[in-house]
């Protein structure tokens, strides 16, 4: 008589079919997997669980590294921790399935039972992989995020220590005192930007956001005032087109962080003698610049953390990253839309303002 190890090595390539479609239809973030990949680790599994069933021992221990090259695979791929775990429920799935399918009588249900301790314990080993991979990957984010603020921040810290020192000495104790303003003004945007981050880093692990009914035009018009002089310092002029006030539910200080960089990165990237305009209605906002446009591909990248575009790479890289989550933590969204030879028109819509 066939046993249920025996089954199982026989009717492979049957559940590995079976298996497959019901991942494809109940996980489809598996679908940028190649097939053969995908049935390839899952028959390197079911040989490990053959030798489980063939074993005499009460519940061996499976071989871990199959478990865990599973589990490192899907950490890189991003795919959650659950479907992690689903696939090895589907997996049993497809074995009862192929069994009630087969002309081979009903096996005994210790051995099904053997069966799904071994599929648990296989389970366990490669999100045990994945949590060890996820921890060390963001380990990694957070290092690299503090080397970045680290390095924004030493370089103004170490011009505006100049400054202070020339205004002991200089014969022109006014220049030195400009390079010191616009020095502390860099450092107080950096600080800020970090402050927003990590609270924007909180809301998505959970913690709440402190609404109020805020005034969009009021924010808008504020972060132009404070952008101001360093667009005339380059001959770029405002236009900001808010007939009437725009109110919306919102966190004030995420809001006002989100608001200020979009206007900040509207007015480094326009050429010298360019115009930028703020349009606010309810429902939209729009800045508008002068930038020449984005090269093809950027409209998606120029969101991603420490990324910039354009020929002045100088700055903080989290201000587009941070417009983006702070829109999106309120249920808006914010996308760019490109005018090539003219600009960029950076586009919020915001749900609830009024």
């Amino acid at each position: 008589m066939e046993t249920f190890a025996q089954f199982l090595t026989g009717h492979r390539d049957s559940i590995g079919r079976r298996w497959l479609a019901r991942v494809r239809s109940q996980l489809p973030s598996e679908h940028v997997l190649d097939e053969q990949e995908i049935l390839d680790s899952l028959f390197a599994f079911l040989e490990e669980v053959v030798k489980g069933l063939e074993s005499e021992q009460p519940l061996p221990q499976l071989g871990a590294d199959v478990a865990q090259a599973h589990g490192a695979q899907r950490q890189l791929l991003q795919r959650d921790i659950d479907d992690v775990v689903r696939e090895y429920g589907l997996l049993f799935e497809s074995v009862i399935d192929e069994c009630r399918q087969s002309e081979v009588g009903p096996f005994r249900p210790d051995e099904y039972g053997r069966l799904a301790g071994l599929l648990n314990r296989g389970a366990a080993e490669a999100v045990r992989q994945f949590a060890d991979l996820q921890a060390l990957e963001l380990r990694r984010q957070a290092w690299e995020h503090f080397a970045f603020i680290a390095h924004e921040i030493r370089s103004p810290l170490q011009t505006a220590r100049t400054a202070s020192q020339l205004l002991r000495v200089a014969p022109n104790p006014q220049r030195a005192a400009e390079v010191l303003e616009r020095s502390l003004a860099q450092l107080s945007e950096t600080i800020d930007q970090a402050l927003v981050d990590a609270r924007l880093r909180g809301i998505d692990a959970g913690a709440p956001l402190h609404t109020e009914p805020t005034d969009l035009r009021a924010l808008l018009s504020a972060a132009v005032d404070d952008s101001r002089a360093d667009a005339e310092a380059r001959h770029i002029s405002f236009a900001l087109e808010a007939p009437r006030p725009v109110k919306a539910d919102a966190d004030p200080r995420v809001l006002r962080s989100v608001v200020s960089n979009l206007v900040r990165n509207a007015v480094k990237f326009t050429r010298s003698g360019g115009k930028v305009t703020v349009r606010v209605s309810p429902g939209t906002t729009e800045i508008e610049d002068q930038c020449g446009g984005l090269r093809p591909g950027d409209e998606e990248r120029i969101f991603d953390s420490f990324r910039q575009s354009g020929e002045d790479r100088s700055g903080f890289g989290l201000g587009l990253a941070i417009a983006r989550q702070g829109i999106e933590a309120h249920g808006g969204s914010v996308h760019v839309r490109n005018l090539p030879g003219q600009g960029c028109v950076f586009v919020v819509t915001l749900p609830g303002s009024r």
